[in-house]
């Protein structure tokens, strides 16, 4: 699992990567792998990470953490990629790719009249696949990737044509 992680105040979120085994997990945060272990003791939590121990309490209110730990306290707010670049293609031409990954299946053609919440690309990240769907009704201006290509986040991977364009030739 993706997310994306920001202290607020402005900072630039931070990318950080879980792979959960059990209790045990390994943490990606800038890139940098850290081996974990966590479970609930009474209403908090024990992680282990590396040779130390502490206590974690948790509290999760909507999309903020709060956390206490290692004698400090966080407020986090945790951020879907996935549905952060669904909500910023909202009303824009392009759908574009929430993180790398790998084109499974092209649902239309370029030229195809294509509706809100339509299926347009289904792509691979992690292991996970997704739909990403149209933000609005329009014309399949083009398609940036073909079925087996791979991507970086943020790339293009379908562009509708722009709504002014849609309207002057329904004219």
């Amino acid at each position: 699992m993706r997310l994306e992680i920001s202290t607020g105040g402005g900072e630039e979120a931070t990318e950080v990567a879980v792979s959960r085994r059990g209790t045990d997990a390994t943490l990606w945060i800038g890139g940098r792998a850290y081996e974990a272990d966590l479970h609930r003791v009474g209403r908090a939590y024990e992680m282990t990470l590396g040779d130390r121990v502490e206590k974690v309490w948790l509290a999760v209110d909507h999309d903020t953490v709060y956390i206490h730990a290692f004698g400090r306290a966080w407020s986090l707010e945790v951020f879907d990629p996935v549905e952060r670049s669904l909500q910023a293609s909202v009303g824009e031409d392009s759908v574009t790719a929430p993180m790398p990954g790998t084109v499974v299946s092209i649902a239309v053609a370029e030229g195809d009249e294509v509706h809100a919440g339509q299926t347009l690309v289904t792509i691979e990240s992690m292991k996970m696949q997704s739909e990403m769907t149209a933000s609005r009704d329009g014309r399949v201006e083009r398609i940036h990737r073909q079925v087996g290509e791979t991507f970086d986040r943020g790339d293009a991977l379908i562009a509708l044509e722009p709504e002014d364009e849609t309207v002057k030739e329904e004219d």
